[in-house]
């Protein structure tokens, strides 16, 4: 009965100690995870960074370019008065050769604003995909960090189990050398 109740003890020491082991296996899996998830968050948050600061400057670069715009249009119709209250063909041909000079540059300030505005609606989607992958890491770690706890709490169950089945498989190994020298 000894030898049996011995055998049971070593059976379920082993048995908790593979469990203890493959909860710490468990644990250090989760923290190598969470780690590797806040790496991933803080790249993900300097590429948003990035693109957040692409936006405003491209925001501040058709800001510039609509002020020139309007600047343009009113040089235009200066010079579209020019044309008009012009006395002499010299004068008229000058004014021309500015009008057309300043619509060419018009047209190509409106260009330059279509070209920005297109390569903002890119930015502003990929900003928009790096948090919702930020949001999304976020989120994991959030899970990572709550199943933690329950393996902490059944590694350190399984140990103070352990450690009490070991005390009992002292004594009874004790009891047992005792028995056998009392034969």
């Amino acid at each position: 009965v000894a030898i049996q109740s011995k055998q049971n003890a070593e059976n379920e020491l082993r048995i908790l100690q593979s469990i203890e082991k493959r909860s710490s296996t468990g644990l250090h899996n989760v923290d190598k995870k969470i780690e590797s998830e806040k790496e991933d968050v803080s790249d993900v948050s300097d590429n948003l960074a990035r693109k957040n600061a692409q936006v405003e400057s491209i925001q501040r670069l058709v800001s510039l370019a609509e002020d020139r715009i309007n600047a343009e249009k009113e040089l235009i119709e200066q010079t579209e008065q020019e044309i008009e209250f012009a006395e002499i063909p010299e004068e008229k041909q000058s004014a021309e050769a500015k009008l057309r000079s300043l619509t060419n540059h018009l047209q190509e300030l409106i260009s330059e604003i279509k070209i920005r505005q297109k390569t903002l609606k890119k930015i502003t989607s990929e900003v928009s995909t790096f948090d919702d992958l930020k949001s999304k890491i976020t989120t994991q770690i959030k899970k990572q960090t709550k199943s933690k706890p329950s393996l902490r709490s059944t590694l350190n169950t399984n140990h103070q189990t352990t450690m009490k089945v070991i005390k009992e498989l002292d004594r009874r190994t004790k009891a047992e050398e005792s028995i056998t020298k009392t034969l």
